[in-house]
């Protein structure tokens, strides 16, 4: 699908008014609603520190009640012991105090006299119950272990407070005990029961409730806010309670047991809360808002945000469009002018009108980037036009250069025999392969028969490529089988080829070349070999190693006149074939610029015993071509192969 530059560019305002905008919404988004969550949070825990603060102020009050009750009634109790021990002279004074007993017991008091052992003078049913084995105080103290111990060592006034069976109206009840010594041999304790202020502090804790729930009514939250106050049982005691204090986490009422506050939301993430816990009463104090009255203003700041940017992208497309509608008039010019210069006719003779019709109508007087862009546009059509024309001529002579190659390939090709026809006798074979690396290659081979009956085998690798090796390899061709239809030795014709090429050679060319004359009847080839890749010589028997034919005759043959050339001899047994190859099969590269090497020629042969000369070379190319993969051939390829059959 393609879009028009107009629909680019419409594109281009609307990204960037989205790309400007966008960021704005969400980070305003995000910065308010972690402000008002945060202010929330802040609020939360003010108001609950507060409410908590007020609640302890509101229980210390209860515990000075409570406080000062008990001191009082510690006093009369002292006050009233210090009467009787005064009046507590002799045995007949015990009968007194069953008196003063029943008196004090209409006031709802209690009295009971102790000798050292504990033993009762004066019983009394409550008192002989608080003072019982086993019977603790408050403070974990034994309280009969305590009458005795004034007894005995006449410890001063001690108080003591515990809970005993109330055999009035069930239940328990707190009892407050006072010890003091009496003359040498007496405890006096007297026993207050404390029911009274229990009442007293029930009833305080409702009033307090009552103020709470007072209190409650008369503050005002923003939005969905509540604050509760539940008792240990999750009860509602006053305030309006969102959340159930048992469905929160176990660990958030550990927490706040131990005295924290804490602060979270609920698993569905819908409502904030921050809860605390008052130990003295058993109450929990919960504070908590949906997360929606949180989110609100956020959602609504960001929807009027989105309102604001469809209305400027809305605005800021009309000029966009005035804008392109002006811009792209002179771009759909040219995008004409273009497309009639693509079908012109720019060969010769006609560039001129080509050109004046592409000029015809551009604005190139403008002096912004559309004139520019059109002046430059009409200096292109020009350079284009004379381009095309180079092009045409250059053309001309590429294809008349390409035409001179091929000639010169079909006839360096026309010099050399045909690689499957090498002459055949009854125990003889061969085959030839040439590739060049250009049109044209510096790469030879040769065979035919001698004047004296043997088979003529010539390989040779001129230093050069192209045209000029072409010429040097021609030369060296005609100048060996002139050589060898004179009768010379290997070694002879080898001598005569180097001080013809050596005589006018001024580019310093050379070739590596190597003559041999096989008789298929003995096996014997005589051979000489000017500085050439060694031959390989493959027997059919595997217990028999590969053989390289190592030793040379003499240099690079064409580089120096006055050179000798020493003749070599071996001999090819029955079934054994020669490879000769130049160093474009050796030295073929791999795209990691590696070389193929004689060591991998000499794997594949090892592994191609016995094969005809025509498939040696088939395998032998394929392993290269295999080799090379994708990197370009380097170098001419030639090889030839003879065997004695």
């Amino acid at each position: 699908m393609t879009f028009s530059l107009r629909s680019k560019l419409f594109m281009l305002v609307g990204s960037a008014v989205i790309l400007a905008t966008l960021p704005v919404i969400f980070f305003s988004r995000s910065h308010i609603m972690e402000s008002s969550v945060r202010q929330e949070r802040e609020a939360f825990a003010n108001a609950v520190t507060l409410v908590e603060d007020g609640l302890s102020v509101r229980y210390l009050h209860l515990l000075t009640s409570e406080v000062e009750n008990v001191l009082q009634s510690k006093d009369y109790l002292r006050q009233t012991a210090s009467l009787i021990a005064k009046a507590l002279n002799s045995d007949e004074d015990v009968e007194l105090l069953r008196v003063w007993r029943r008196s004090l017991a209409e006031q709802n008091y209690r009295l009971a006299l102790f000798d050292a052992n504990g033993t009762a003078v004066i019983d009394d049913m409550l008192i002989s119950r608080a003072t019982s084995e086993g019977v603790l105080d408050f403070k974990g103290q034994s309280v009969r272990h305590m009458a005795m111990l004034n007894a005995k060592k006449k410890q001063h006034d001690q108080f003591a407070v515990v809970r005993i069976a109330d055999p009035v109206q069930g239940g328990e009840m707190p009892l407050l005990l006072f010890f003091t010594p009496v003359t040498d041999r007496w405890v006096l304790v007297l026993a207050e029961p404390v029911a009274d202020t229990v009442t007293g502090r029930r009833m305080l804790e409702e009033r307090m409730s009552e103020a709470v729930r007072d209190k409650l009514e008369s503050i005002k939250t923003a939005g969905q806010a509540s604050i509760a106050f539940l008792d240990g049982s999750g009860n509602l005691i006053a305030g309006l309670g969102s959340i159930p204090v048992k469905s929160l986490p176990e660990d958030v009422l550990t927490r706040v047991h131990r005295g924290d506050q804490v602060e979270g939301t609920t698993e569905d993430g819908s409502t904030l809360y921050r809860l605390a816990y008052f130990k003295a009463l058993d109450w929990y104090i919960l504070a908590s808002i949906p997360m929606k009255s949180i989110t609100g203003p956020a959602a609504l700041l960001t929807n009027r945000l989105l309102l604001m940017a469809i209305v400027l992208l809305s605005v800021s497309l009309l000029p966009t469009l005035l804008l392109a509608v002006k811009i792209l008039s002179p771009l759909l010019l040219l995008t004409d002018k273009a497309k009639k210069l693509a079908a012109a006719d720019l060969s010769e003779g006609k560039e001129c009108t080509a050109f004046a019709e592409t000029v015809k109508d551009l604005p190139v007087d403008r002096n912004d980037e559309v004139g520019q862009l059109s002046l430059s546009f009409a200096n292109m059509a020009q350079a284009l036009a004379a381009n095309i024309q180079k092009l045409v001529d250059t053309t001309a002579a590429s294809q008349r250069m390409q035409g001179e190659l091929n000639a010169a390939k079909d006839i360096q090709m026309g010099i050399l025999p045909s690689p499957d026809c090498a002459p055949s006798a009854g125990k003889y074979a061969a085959s030839a392969f040439l590739q060049p690396a250009k049109e044209v290659g510096g790469d030879l081979y040769d065979f035919f028969v001698a004047p004296d009956g043997r088979q003529a085998v010539i390989i040779g690798d001129v230093s050069d490529k192209g045209v000029p090796a072409a010429l040097f390899m021609s030369m060296t061709v005609t100048l060996v089988r002139y050589a060898l239809a004179e009768g010379l030795t290997c070694a002879e014709a080898m001598s005569r080829i180097n001080e013809n090429l050596a005589k006018n050679n001024p580019s310093c060319m050379f070739v590596t070349l190597f003559i041999g004359l096989f008789d298929p009847a003995t096996g014997i080839l005589d051979y000489a070999s000017g500085a050439h890749c060694p031959p390989f010589v493959v027997s059919p028997d595997r217990g028999v190693p590969v053989r390289k034919l190592k030793e040379t005759s003499g240099p690079l043959v064409g580089a120096m006149p006055g050179m000798e050339f020493t003749p070599c001899q071996t001999r090819i047994n029955s079934g054994e074939y020669c490879l000769l190859y130049t160093d474009g099969v050796s030295e073929c590269m791999n795209e990691e610029k590696s070389l193929f090497g004689e060591d991998r020629i000499a794997e594949v042969l090892d592994a191609i015993r016995g094969e005809e000369p025509v498939a040696v070379i088939q395998k032998i190319m394929e392993s290269v071509e295999s080799y090379r993969g994708e990197a370009p051939q380097s170098d001419d390829i030639t090889m030839l192969c003879f065997k004695r059959l």
